[in-house]
């Protein structure tokens, strides 16, 4: 994996904090997590590299959730969560409207750009950035809690996909700032992530590879 990756890790999320504490007893140490070398050692259940992209995210999501990962972030949360996500498509489709606006617009924020890539703003004519729960709903979830993360990484065409947000995926189960616990809230029921990547190198020869996870219940 490149040297060079840049990350921009944010969480916002519509559920209760919980009390701090990091300690980890008889659990999994997020930090501890090597994704490459678990993939390489056949250690997710269900995760081929010749499967559609969704179904790679949503194995790695649910490996996740089935370890007992106690998160180095306020809510500190400590699977394992219980029950699997279930892929779906209004989240998808959320992530990759907000995907593609941060990429599009050279903007990074769980707040959308608010220019005409936007397209929540625009449709429903905010004068203003989207927020991630209106985008969730604007796509059509109807699910009462709903959390967002994303992530930001340069990256260089010789560097495989896989890499990239494998180590995003990474970052966000290792970040002290909610990222963890969203992914293991087991609250949460439903899941859609997608990527979107420019298209041209800046002058030193790196794109940049814009992810927004999206989480729901009932």
């Amino acid at each position: 994996m490149s040297k060079n990756l840049i990350f921009g890790l944010i969480s916002l999320v519509l559920l209760g904090c919980g009390s701090e504490g990091t300690s980890c007893i008889n659990c999994t140490n997020p930090d501890d997590i090597n994704l490459t070398k678990d993939i390489q050692n056949g250690k997710i259940s269900g995760y081929h590299s010749s499967d559609p992209i969704d179904i790679q995210y949503l194995s790695i999501i649910n490996y996740f959730r089935s370890l007992d990962i106690k998160c180095d972030d306020p809510q500190a949360i400590q699977g394992p969560s219980g029950s699997n996500l279930v892929w779906d498509d209004n989240l998808k489709d959320s992530t990759k409207e907000h995907s593609e606006d941060m990429m599009k617009s050279n903007w990074y924020s769980h707040d959308g750009s608010g220019t005409l890539n936007d397209k929540t703003a625009v449709d429903l004519n905010l004068g203003r950035g989207s927020k991630f729960y209106e985008r969730i709903s604007h796509n059509g979830f109807s699910g009462s809690t709903t959390a967002e993360n994303i992530a930001r990484i340069k990256t260089k065409p010789n560097i495989p996909a896989s890499d990239a947000w494998i180590g995003a995926m990474e970052g966000w189960i290792k970040s002290k700032h909610g990222h963890c616990s969203n992914i293991m809230n087991p609250n949460l029921k439903y899941f859609g992530m997608y990527e979107s990547r420019t298209t041209s190198a800046d002058s030193n020869g790196y794109y940049k590879a814009y992810w927004t996870q999206d989480f729901g219940s009932d």
